[in-house]
């Protein structure tokens, strides 16, 4: 069993059930599962690696990034800037809302600065190939390998149903989350959605903003 180590945001109750609504709908229609298989949430950084020692002292530092979070910002709000997809659609395959913004003293940027710091000083410690470039976001199809003119047709479909599903413009931190994934099917490459057919997770520790 391969597993892997994430800190995740999860957003208020009320967003994040429109979000799971409009997610759902998006895969189920085009058949697309990556996405679907996980729970919902706005990735600081997923799929790291450290010693199994360090697990406890992860948990524990945890608990310290949500108090000075919640200090500085109790609940800080994020724009959401609606459906994007990651570019060209014959390569990059992901649907998902966006939470891009450019104030490095935003709330969330922080943050996600403090858990980066926070994973690199512990034990063996490797990240996923991509932590370098954050990009806020919640995923709503990816993997999905659709070509071209039909994941045009997707990202067009997966505005529409944002739009009628009243997903709303802003959302909340509520939780910062530590969870541990168990893939099977994913081996040693975590990064291209080969857990998307055995996927698990388990909460270590749930710690409010």
């Amino acid at each position: 069993m391969s597993t892997r180590l994430g800190l995740e945001l999860v957003m208020d109750p009320a967003f994040t059930a429109r979000a799971y609504r409009a997610r759902n709908i998006i895969c189920g229609q085009y058949g697309s599962w990556a996405a679907e298989m996980h729970l919902l949430r706005l990735s600081l950084v997923s799929y790291f690696e450290c010693a199994e020692t360090a697990v406890a002292q992860l948990v524990h530092d945890t608990a310290r990034l949500a108090e000075d979070s919640r200090k500085r910002s109790p609940g800080f709000s994020i724009d959401c800037h609606g459906v994007a997809d990651g570019g060209d659609p014959g390569e990059i395959n992901n649907i998902f809302l966006d939470f891009q913004q450019t104030d490095a003293n935003h709330p969330l940027t922080i943050l996600r600065g403090e858990a980066t710091a926070l994973i690199t000083g512990l034990p063996r410690a490797v990240l996923p190939p991509d932590a370098g470039g954050f990009q806020p976001k919640i995923n709503l199809m990816e993997h999905s390998n659709l070509p071209p003119a039909v994941m045009a047709d997707a990202v067009e479909f997966a505005k529409g149903v944002a739009a009628d599903l009243g997903v709303p413009a802003v959302a909340h931190a509520w939780k910062l989350v530590v969870l541990r994934y168990h893939s099977e099917a994913a081996g040693n490459d975590w990064g291209n959605g080969g857990w998307a057919s055995d996927l698990s997770w388990e909460y270590l520790a749930s710690y409010a903003l």
